[in-house]
């Protein structure tokens, strides 16, 4: 039985308390997509209740001077406290521009406030000692304390913090550039870290209409080319494989998966740069460079969940993804890798970009927050147990507890854009959104059922186009308006909807949810479970054991004749048919964002199934991950 939300009207004071701050120059490309307005997308589903839980759980739970206090002491000389700060304010942020909260914003301004006391005359925002600046991980840090003052002055328009941020950046520029300290050699995993600091630069740059900031983005640029440096651009212009672009030990000999220094988050930080500069610039081979590496990556590392790297390091794990990989799938990646995309969906309007989006929101984001928020795992495994990350930098603090926040709060600016001619829905999350052109009603229980009903109330008779993304998984697609069939939709694109609405119109989408059972890439002969964005697992506490070796019986295209069920402490369950010597028998599956949530042995979970699989022990031979 569907489930049905009404619309709730976004007050106008919700909408001016988070503006956005203008922009001093006119980039030059502009994008196909602009975030919904703040305020505008109300979610009701599975997504709108993490981001509850998130909000309670992380963003009003955090102690401020436990996230302030290492830049006052600077007693850092190698670690990454200097990322903290940022991530957690930018995840503040975002949720604050979801919903302005009064409460919340009065929790920016004290961070806001208790970070720039510790400000520096030179302008140098740190946890670093005054004898290790810029040393190891401070770079990087800088970068996430400047994304959180822009953060800050955008929603707020506030000209101090702004001017701290100026000042913060200035500081940087005095020891990098020609004839200073290399940016690109700086820190670690070959200056990706500390040249990541190109996104807030060009962000900078923009919002100051300042061009120093955009000679030092071009000049991070150029470093990359260096003897030494990344070189970023031009390996993924020779279409090098992100796996190969930085030498690494013999898998054979060493025992790694991963690619050597192809750190993942690192790398896609830099493309994520790229793109803010392509912007500004209209450089053409730099959108190609982050086309060609975000399709290397989606085609050679993002397993079936929408997640990569082991270790944190690009390990061609698209195909080894039914092998004992260790340290699998940091949820660091799983956010950068979406963000990456939401900048590339914002670009270009490629609904392929949401397709992604969307797969790692409902499947390893959701996956890893702890079910009050209070805390997040390190790395989504394929089989095993689920662990809460651990603590880093000698704090209360872990990377991926600070950065999953982003990426879930991330989601409802990206849920229904505005396009050139009207609303765009990328996610159908049952939801509320007010526009300019109209109010648009989602009802739906997506994504366990596959149908969608939007109701568009204009405040009068209006043109416009109201576009609906057909992801690329739903092969057979139908969509009437006011009960009158749409043809010749296309899975992968938008369907766009071209008239004059009236208040009150209908548009019913359905979606092709058929089960499916897939074959491992890498030809280990293993098969998953998906329907829809939503990959399922074989969980302790919902699949019982049954009789017998079984294969999953599906059809010749892979189709499962499955039922939805409902089980315990999980969102959806599926009852799978196997084949057990011509007769059939089910066990039970789970999604598998909610597959090991319990974190301990009696949630143990399996994604890659061996073809037959013995039914009576679904959880015998799993691989014990190794612990390099």
């Amino acid at each position: 039985m569907q489930k049905f939300y009404w619309v709730v009207v976004v007050t106008l004071a919700a909408l001016v308390a988070a503006v956005n701050a203008e922009d001093k120059i006119t980039p030059k490309v502009a994008d196909a997509l602009v975030f919904a307005p703040p305020g505008s997308v109300k979610f009701n589903g599975w997504i709108g209740e993490a981001m509850a839980t998130c909000k309670t759980g992380r963003m009003f739970a955090q102690s401020l001077p436990d996230l302030i206090n290492p830049f006052a002491v600077r007693e850092e000389d190698r670690m990454w406290r200097g990322e903290f700060w940022g991530k957690w304010f930018t995840s503040a942020a975002l949720a604050y521009r979801y919903d302005g909260d009064p409460k919340l914003r009065a929790i920016l301004d004290e961070a806001v406030k208790g970070l720039l006391a510790t400000q520096t005359p030179d302008g140098g925002i740190t946890t670093y000692k005054a004898a290790n600046e810029f040393t190891n991980w401070d770079t990087w840090g800088r970068k996430y304390t400047l994304l959180g003052l822009l953060a800050y002055h955008d929603l707020t328009g506030d000209a101090k913090a702004l001017d701290a941020a100026r000042r913060h950046a200035d500081r940087v520029l005095g020891f990098f550039g020609p004839g200073k300290a290399d940016i690109a050699t700086n820190g670690w995993w070959t200056g990706m870290a500390a040249s990541s600091i190109l996104e807030p630069m060009v962000l900078l740059h923009r919002r100051t209409g300042e061009p120093r900031y955009l000679q030092f983005a071009e000049y991070i640029v150029r470093a990359w080319e260096g003897p030494k440096g990344p070189d970023l651009v031009r390996k993924s212009l020779a279409d090098i494989a992100v796996f190969k672009m930085f030498p690494g030990p013999d898998p054979a000999k060493k025992g790694y998966m991963s690619g050597g220094a192809s750190k993942s988050y690192e790398m896609m930080s830099c493309y994520e740069g790229l793109v803010e500069l392509h912007r500004v610039t209209g450089e053409p081979k730099y959108l190609e460079a982050a086309r060609k590496v975000f399709a290397s990556i989606r085609d050679t590392e993002i397993t079936i969940i929408g997640s990569g790297s082991s270790w944190e390091r690009w390990c061609n794990g698209r195909a080894r993804q039914a092998e004992p990989v260790p340290e699998w799938m940091e949820t660091c990646v799983t956010v950068t890798w979406a963000k990456f995309a939401a900048q590339l969906l914002r670009l270009t309007g490629d609904s392929l970009y949401a397709d992604e989006i969307e797969r790692s929101a409902y499947n390893p984001l959701l996956a890893a927050q702890k079910d009050d928020g209070t805390w997040w795992c390190h790395y989504n495994p394929l089989e095993g147990q689920r662990e809460a990350a651990p603590e880093h930098c000698k704090m209360h603090q872990n990377c991926c507890v600070a950065s999953g926040p982003r990426g879930l709060n991330l989601l409802p600016a990206l849920a229904v854009m505005c396009g050139k001619d009207g609303p765009v829905v990328n996610f159908y999350e049952p939801a509320t959104v007010k526009f300019k052109e109209a109010q648009l009603e989602i009802k739906s229980d997506y994504p366990r059922a596959n149908v969608v009903d939007i109701t568009v109330r204009p405040p009068s008779a209006k043109e416009f186009t109201l576009s609906l993304r057909i992801p690329a998984w739903s092969r057979v697609t139908k969509l009437e308006v006011n009960g009158k069939s749409i043809s010749d939709i296309k899975p992968g694109s938008y369907a766009r909807l071209a008239r004059t609405w009236k208040n009150g119109d209908k548009v019913r989408l359905k979606l092709d949810f058929a089960v499916r059972c897939e074959k491992d890439p890498g030809g280990s002969g293993r098969v998953a479970i998906t329907r829809g964005p939503v990959v399922f697992a074989l969980d302790k506490r919902v699949t019982k054991p049954a009789a017998g070796n079984g294969t999953v019986a599906a059809d010749a295209s892979g189709v499962v004749k499955a039922t939805v069920a409902k089980a315990k402490g999980v969102r959806m369950a599926l009852d799978v048919p196997f084949d057990v010597g011509g007769k059939k028998t089910t066990l039970r599956f789970c999604d598998y964002a909610s597959s090991g949530h319990t974190w301990k042995e009696d949630s143990t979970l399996r994604v890659w199934l061996p073809q037959p699989l013995n039914l009576a022990e679904p959880f015998a031979g799993l691989h014990a991950m190794k612990k390099e």
